[in-house]
């Protein structure tokens, strides 16, 4: 891995007086509205803003996050919960400031662990402080105990939906089970993929803040859109994210909106203070006690 620079020692100084690494929940209630294409994007787009970005590819039945960097690799999760290997061996670097950890399985292999062998893997998963001021966690889409799991253990919450009704009604599922389950106030936000117009999403992203307000209780931030573009098929079969291949595109354009209405970055386009969550530790404690009310 790279040597960290003075301004990254001085950006972890400032992060731990304030908190820790920020973790992030992309989830949606239904499969095929473009949530992976968001996590890879959007971690491509805040690596350019000066944000560390790791990505978690958390989908345990179909990683692909891998595929869509156009990367291969030979180990994951399970190799490091199992011993066999260092988060350290595991952790890529696709590009300046971004990340990738594959996921794999292991999940509940951590939880099946004794106290002293989950307490040395979560001081290994500390590591992840000293490459990321950010972790975006990829999960598989649907209503699977897992996506729960991450959604409860994270800081945030970001919900991704197309303007197809089932979509929507799945979103809004997700997010009703998630809050029930919760024993802390969410912070939520909303993507809508695939529209065809700016009325388009903000319709939906009315809707969906309305019902979830009155229903559930909760204020729903909508983080922004993304418009129809074929560009993105195109990043898709060459193995990139579209931000990369074309960065003046639609899709592109809508995503770099979304990371500046998120993450709030300066006249410059960098991000001068990365936003500070709760940290590796507590995540990883949080994520074993969920797993562990089976």
């Amino acid at each position: 891995m790279e040597r960290r620079d003075q301004a990254s020692e001085l950006r972890n100084l400032k992060r731990k007086i304030a908190g820790g690494i920020k973790t992030y929940t992309i989830a949606s209630g239904k499969g095929g509205v473009g949530k992976t294409s968001l996590s890879v994007n959007l971690a491509s787009v805040l690596g350019k803003m000066g944000v560390r970005t790791i990505v978690l590819d958390g989908d345990l039945g179909l990683a692909n996050i891998d595929v869509m960097f156009g990367l291969y690799p030979k180990y994951h999760l399970g190799h490091v919960v199992n011993g066999e290997k260092k988060l350290s061996d595991i952790l890529i670097s696709v590009q300046e400031n971004v990340y990738m950890l594959p996921g794999g399985t292991g999940l509940q292999e951590m939880a099946d662990l004794n106290m002293a062998r989950q307490l040395k893997l979560i001081d290994e998963f500390s590591l992840l402080e000293d490459y990321g001021d950010v972790l975006l966690i990829d999960t598989g889409a649907g209503l699977y105990r897992s996506i729960i799991v991450f959604a409860l253990a994270s800081d945030s919450l970001l919900l991704v939906t197309s303007p197809d009704p089932t979509a929507i009604r799945d979103c809004y599922s997700l997010l009703k089970v998630v809050s029930e389950k919760s024993a802390t106030p969410l912070e939520v936000y909303l993507v809508i993929n695939m529209v065809k117009s700016d009325k388009e999403a903000l319709e939906i992203a009315s809707r969906l803040q309305l019902t979830a307000r009155d229903f559930l209780g909760i204020n729903i931030d909508v983080a922004g859109y993304i418009l129809k573009d074929s560009r993105v098929e195109e990043a898709i079969k060459v193995g990139m994210p579209f931000v990369n291949l074309d960065p003046h595109c639609e899709a592109s354009r809508c995503v770099a909106w979304i990371a500046e209405n998120v993450f709030k970055p300066d006249g410059g386009g960098k991000v001068k203070m990365a936003p500070s969550g709760r940290g590796i530790k507590a995540f990883c404690m949080r994520l074993l006690k969920q797993i562990q009310l089976r």
